[in-house]
């Protein structure tokens, strides 16, 4: 059951929503006598009530607690609720988080080594107690305003590793995909290792904008095999004006061979640093791609003077534990971003540091470590069980493998009929939503259109190396071989035609009636032949709107409206339309004057004369900007009318936000709007 703001816990007061997720709630709550906001982290009444979960949420609080120091976030408390709901008190940080200001363009690699040194001095005083934390990401790290302090969050996959063995079931990969050490992922036992190399993974991504093995095509099972098998990829293949000393620290972070990896998170750190200021020039040479696993060795560099010792060995090798994931308070998952776009810097503002040609380091044989057949097979279990992992994810859209064979039909649709009798494996999505849908159902489109050909963040993590496009380019869609196109946007006979000829193309249906992301995803599994999954989909986002609406009662009731803001001039949006049928689902009331009336065209209705805005009376007003004065959640260049509305005006210009709200919406859409929108309404709307 979903807290209310002024409801009572334990004596703390809710104040507000932090995070929410499938596996509970997270929220800004009254300290019951101190003059403070902690963060009470409540479990869902389901998991509250399964023992194996109670033992490690319980297990997770006294591990966590017995950490005191600066860069960590402290745990003052846990209990359980009247209902019997666990919950933990937490240190409350009014910040942002890395990845977040990652995605703002805030990032600079002298502010991302600052951070991974910050993170690594939390990471270190935890493995000397032998306590992992098992989900080290940017979105855990913490920032407090001006970067003053730096917290390492969530302890929530974290054991005791002398302790871990009596907690574990077999085959479970509970840390996130993106920054899982191969060792996670192959069910191999884990120690301190493996929090090293997700802080190189983090490095990577803080450095370049995006998450290692990313680029490739096939999803997470593709980065799961990356983590696996594949060389450490390169800063400058992303980055190439940085110094490519970086490279040897990644490569060294993320060896395949945990006993090749930097001994301690300090010393990651002071190499990074090193690199950075040009204090290390050495290059990394890459070892060859390979199918199956390759275990190797690279030399390191002399270690800091301040590295203490290595740490003891971890456990003997064995399952990977299942331990308690609380990746929903966290933050949003990682999303890849373009290099060049979020967080790094134009080519020359950190000069490369000059040296020449230098010997590459040395790389012994692959060690034996128990038969190549072994290993082969606990890779391929390692990426089944990372499919198994990130298709129950709230976050990660996948389908499981289970599917009713494929029956032959027939699509009628704006532009003839199209007949299937094979499911499709190669999609190319090019209407408005098509990414989405697809995404959402379990397949990475091979190409897709974006306007000005900026894919949203909260596409883009999934897209791999699908050809994106600003227009429908017939020969670059050839070029990527689709077996079927999904086309449902505006096009026109002849560009159909043209479409048609590359595949099997199929547009909007005939008699699609009112077309929304629903309607949408419903059209798209027909097509795929997962018209189950589309069902379920939108089901469990109506789950999770309702339970938006409850733990944010302020909404309920408000009346609300949506404007355009762009250089063209203001629109009002129409209902139904995305933005209004999502604040709707919230609990808020739409200006039922917006309905749509048969002279409309589309979603908004131009205003004639800024003028009207003062006829605009509800009790709040969503501004979504995509002017040339927009960013930074500013009022500055609105006209001037825009002064006299007297409700609470919410300024949306963040880029992803605003596409998010865009026609028709999508599943992955609703979910960024979820986790970012929500949180801004809810600090604005009392």
């Amino acid at each position: 059951m979903a807290l209310n703001v002024g409801e009572v816990v334990a004596g703390y007061t809710i104040e507000s929503v932090l995070g929410a997720g499938g596996m509970g709630t997270v929220y800004r709550a009254k300290h019951p006598t101190l003059p403070r906001s902690d963060a009470l982290k409540v479990l869902s009444a389901e998991l509250s009530q399964d023992e194996q979960f109670r033992v490690r949420f319980l297990r997770e609080a006294d591990l966590a607690a017995t950490l005191d120091h600066p860069n960590i976030v402290a745990v003052y408390n846990r209990g359980k609720t009247d209902d019997g709901q666990l919950w933990i008190a937490m240190q409350y940080v009014a910040g942002t988080d890395a990845d977040k200001e990652l995605r703002d363009k805030k990032m600079t690699p002298a502010r991302a080594v600052h951070i991974i040194t910050e993170v690594a001095k939390a990471l270190d005083f935890a493995h000397r107690r032998n306590i992992l934390h098992r989900d080290v990401k940017p979105a855990n790290f913490l920032l407090a305003e001006n970067d003053e302090r730096i917290f390492l969050a969530d302890f929530g996959i974290a054991r005791a590793v002398d302790e871990a063995v009596g907690l574990t079931q077999t085959g479970m990969v509970m840390a996130s995909v993106a920054y899982a050490a191969p060792e996670t992922l192959s069910g191999e036992g884990v120690d301190h290792r493996a929090d090293i190399y997700a802080l190189g993974c983090s490095l990577f991504r803080l450095l370049t904008g995006k998450t290692p093995f990313s680029s490739a095509s096939g999803g997470m099972a593709a980065v799961a095999a990356g983590h696996l098998s594949k060389p450490p990829p390169r800063v400058t293949d992303e980055a190439p004006h940085l110094p490519a000393a970086l490279d040897t620290v990644v490569a060294i972070a993320m060896a395949k061979d945990p006993s090749a990896r930097f001994r301690t998170a300090s010393e990651l750190a002071a190499a990074a640093a090193a690199a950075l200021n040009g204090e290390a020039t050495t290059p990394v040479q890459r070892p060859p791609a390979s199918g199956t696993q390759q275990w190797s060795t690279t030399s390191r560099p002399p270690a800091p003077s301040h590295a203490g010792p290595p740490f003891p060995p971890g456990p003997p090798t064995g399952s990977a534990a299942l331990t308690y994931p609380t990746n929903y308070d966290s933050g949003p998952h990682a999303r890849t971003a373009v290099a060049g776009q979020y967080g790094t810097p134009n080519a020359g503002q950190y000069a490369r540091a000059a040296s020449g040609p230098s010997t590459p380091p040395t790389r012994s044989a692959p060690p034996n470590r128990g038969g190549g057949n072994k290993k082969r097979w606990g890779i391929i279990g390692a990426v089944a069980a990372v499919l198994l992992l990130v298709a129950a994810s709230t976050t990660y859209f996948l389908v499981g493998d289970a599917k009713p064979d494929y029956q032959p039909q027939t699509f009628d649709h704006a532009h003839g009929s199209t007949e299937l009798s094979a499911a499709p494996t190669a999609v190319a999505a090019l209407g408005a939503g098509d990414a989405d849908a697809v995404l959402t159902l379990g397949l990475t489109p091979v190409a897709i259109t974006a306007p000005n050909g900026k894919v949203p963040s909260w596409l883009e993590d999934k897209l791999g190396s699908a050809t994106v496009v600003s227009f429908v380019d017939t020969a670059a869609i050839a070029a990527a071989k689709p077996d079927v196109i999904i086309a449902t946007g505006d096009i026109d006979d002849a560009t159909y035609q043209r479409l048609s000829t590359i595949a099997p193309t199929i547009a909007r249906p005939s008699q699609s009636g009112e077309w929304n992301w629903q309607t949408q995803l419903k059209w798209v599994g027909r097509i795929l032949g997962r018209e189950s999954a589309a069902d379920q989909k939108i089901k469990s986002v109506i789950d999770q709107q309702t339970d938006l609406k409850n733990q944010n009662p302020a909404f309920s009731g408000k009346s609300v409206e949506a404007v355009t803001v762009s250089d063209a001039g203001v629109a009002e949006m129409l209902t139904p339309s995305n933005a209004a049928d999502y604040l709707e689902g919230l609990g808020f009331r739409y200006n039922d004057d917006l309905r749509r009336k048969p002279t409309d065209t589309g979603a908004a209705r131009p205003m004639p004369e800024t003028s009207a805005v003062f006829r605009i009376k509800t009790d709040v007003l969503i501004v979504i900007r995509s002017d040339a004065a927009a960013g930074g959640g500013g009022f500055g260049g609105l006209p001037n009318e825009f002064k006299s509305y007297l409700g609470t005006m919410v300024i949306v210009d963040n880029p992803d936000t605003v596409a998010a709200l865009a026609e028709p919406g999508g599943v992955l859409a609703t979910d960024f709007l979820n986790g970012n929108l929500v949180p801004d309404l809810a600090r604005q709307i009392k």
